[in-house]
């Protein structure tokens, strides 16, 4: 497994992952072989539920526009779809760490191996703080759409909470295993230096030069992940 040390902005580093859209987190999905209990009861449901929301998310993600929707709902749902594959996109590294017992952590070369691993952990102790209290949060929220369900017609908000229930829990026992239970080994990386100091450059200079890093590392959704994170230059 391959984590990037990113560059963001000045002393400011997020860590990046890639993976194949159709790549389901642990504990999205029964695993073969699993006992009958597994796919049992209330938490098991809110797995294969989960699951479908992963698939249907990916392909809403990767279909042509089409025209926008006549009705209130059908644009709604366009919508909860878009988020929910905005949302997958940003959980994905947490998600594959719940399963990793070894990663590699690609760091700027002018980066020294401890100032790497410290930063690393900062970042994984954040997602992990952040994630419990959504967690929290969410569940309430789920709990109080119940009752939602029952009304006829689809129940979104019983939808939106399901996803954001299990994405935040295996959020953060992702963030605590890559504190905890992931060997990391660190790899400098020259392009990630220069991805530093393209950030300083003017708006268009510095769009040409992180696309440009982005395709030499062969990290195609790299370049808008920095770009939306790092802070503008003056």
């Amino acid at each position: 497994m391959d984590v990037y040390l990113v560059p963001i902005g000045r002393d400011r580093f997020e860590c990046y992952f890639e993976a194949a859209d159709d790549e389901e987190p642990e504990g999205a999905a029964r695993r073969e072989g699993a006992p009958d209990v597994d796919v049992q009861g209330f938490f098991a449901r809110m797995r294969a539920r989960f699951a479908q929301q992963l698939r249907d998310a990916e392909r809403a993600r990767h279909e042509a526009p089409l025209d926008e929707p006549k009705t209130m709902m059908a644009r709604l749902q366009r919508r909860t779809m878009r988020w929910i594959a905005e949302r997958v996109a940003e959980q994905r590294l947490l998600w594959h760490l719940g399963r990793a017992r070894a990663a590699t952590l690609h760091t700027p070369d002018n980066l020294d191996a401890a100032s790497a691993t410290r930063l690393m952990r900062a970042s994984m102790q954040r997602d992990a703080d952040r994630h419990l209290r959504l967690l929290v949060v969410h569940t309430v929220a789920l709990l109080i759409s119940i009752p939602v369900a029952l009304i006829p017609g689809p129940n979104l908000l019983g939808y939106v909470f399901t996803f954001t229930v299990v994405g935040h829990f295996l959020a953060r026992r992702g963030a605590r295993r890559g504190l905890n239970g992931v060997t990391w080994t660190l790899t400098p990386s020259a392009d990630l230096t220069e991805l530093s100091q393209a950030l300083g450059l003017g708006t268009e200079a510095r769009h040409r030069r992180i696309h440009e890093v982005a395709d030499r590392m062969r990290l195609p959704r790299l370049a808008t992940f920095v770009e939306r994170m790092a802070a503008p230059t003056a």
